[in-house]
């Protein structure tokens, strides 16, 4: 058996393992050296791809937010508009159909627009509702009749453009527009008629 040789000055020796015939060998390290490169890529791709779903989840939950406010923003506004509207209306037939008695409900001019006339006698005394629009606001001016209030003396319900009023063979029909310009239409018949139009109020 030949003698180890010491390694050369300035040289590290390798590793060497006693091999089935007993002779020393040094030890390889490529293979070892090659997967733990390989190792090291494998996690930085899986660091890589988890970095980039994590942003897809991201960019994907602010697009399902963005989109959310804005149909959010969108029915609030189409609801506002649509109450608006039912309101007006609903409050209108309300009206009628508590004034709804021989003679009590007529169809006239006030301030210059279409207005209700809702008669009731008390005392003795004639009193009228009126129902119009002013400046952009359904009113209300309740007073005793021929009492001379103006137009600005009623005091608003809600906003709203205009009130237009028709009737035709004992059918009213009231049609309102709502601040944005929207419509709507509704159609009775009182039980008790309709007065003929009045004129101004």
């Amino acid at each position: 058996m030949s003698p180890v040789r010491p390694p050369a000055p300035g040289r590290l020796a390798p590793p060497f393992s006693r091999g089935r015939s007993g002779a020393h060998r040094p030890i390889l390290l490529q293979k070892g050296a090659r997967d733990l490169i390989m190792n090291g890529s494998h996690s930085a791709l899986r660091s890589a791809a988890v970095f980039v779903l994590c942003g897809l989840f991201a960019v994907l939950a602010m697009g399902l937010a963005l989109l959310s406010s804005g149909v959010y923003r969108s029915t609030t506004a189409e609801s506002d508009r649509n109450f608006t509207r039912r309101t007006a209306l609903s409050y209108l037939v309300n009206q009628i159909r508590q004034a709804d008695g021989t003679g009590r409900v007529a169809v006239g001019t006030f301030g210059g627009s279409d207005a209700l006339a809702l008669t009731e006698h008390l005392d003795g005394t004639d009193y009228v509702t009126i129902l119009y629009c002013l400046d952009g606001q359904l009113r209300e001016l309740y007073t005793e009749a021929g009492f001379g209030l103006l137009p600005e003396d009623g005091i608003p319900v809600l906003e709203l453009q205009s009130l237009t009023l028709s009737s035709e063979g004992g059918l009213l029909t009231l049609t309102v527009t709502a601040p944005n310009g929207e419509r709507a239409t509704v159609s009775l018949s009182p039980r008790c008629g309709l007065r003929e139009e009045v004129g101004a109020l």
